[in-house]
């Protein structure tokens, strides 16, 4: 895994546009591309209302094909991170539940950098912040127990034994699988 190259960084307009992408990542660069543009809005660095720059001028910055920077772009719209107006660049918004025309769905990440974005309005540190939902976690009760083994009849095996003794669901996988689904 290498380390994120330092280069990218640039500005739009006033702002220091500060993205970095690892090639050697296991994440694929358009996600990296997404999420790093949604940390800075979320952080305030990139405020409703900019301009994001053209696909091109990002990929050609960030030494990566147009293709992947365009669908960072189409993920940032979708999401409702940004909006694309005729005849100029992608917009960053900042939608609201009752917008007209806007569906807010939130996945966890979007709960996250909204979180980030409270408490630092409200005057937490991010490490205040970080403490406090470790606190919060580790008081909360598991919500699935998952059992990692490579062989299917042992793995069948501990699942049916833990579910006799927990209250929780079980389910199980190889490590290959749960390397692959971080989500598990």
């Amino acid at each position: 895994m290498g380390s994120p190259d330092p280069r990218p960084r640039f500005l739009i307009g006033r702002i220091r546009m500060d993205v970095r992408i690892s090639k050697e990542s296991e994440v694929p660069l358009r996600h990296q591309v997404a999420e790093q543009i949604i940390l800075l809005i979320a952080t305030d660095k990139l405020k409703p209302g900019e301009a994001l720059p053209s696909v091109r001028e990002l990929a050609r910055r960030l030494k990566i094909h147009h293709n992947t920077v365009s669908e960072a772009y189409q993920d940032l719209v979708r999401r409702h991170w940004a909006v694309s107006r005729r005849g100029s660049h992608l917009v960053v918004i900042q939608p609201s539940e009752g917008s007209p025309g806007v569906e807010v769905r939130r996945d966890l990440d979007d709960l996250i950098n909204q979180t980030i974005e409270m408490a630092r309005r409200h005057g937490y540190s991010l490490q205040a912040l970080r403490e406090a939902v470790r606190r919060r976690l580790l008081a909360q009760p598991p919500d699935h127990i998952l059992v990692v083994e490579e062989e299917p009849g042992l793995r069948q095996l501990l699942e049916a034994e833990i579910r006799e003794v927990v209250r929780w669901p079980v389910a199980g996988c190889s490590r290959r699988t749960w390397q692959a689904i971080p989500a598990l």
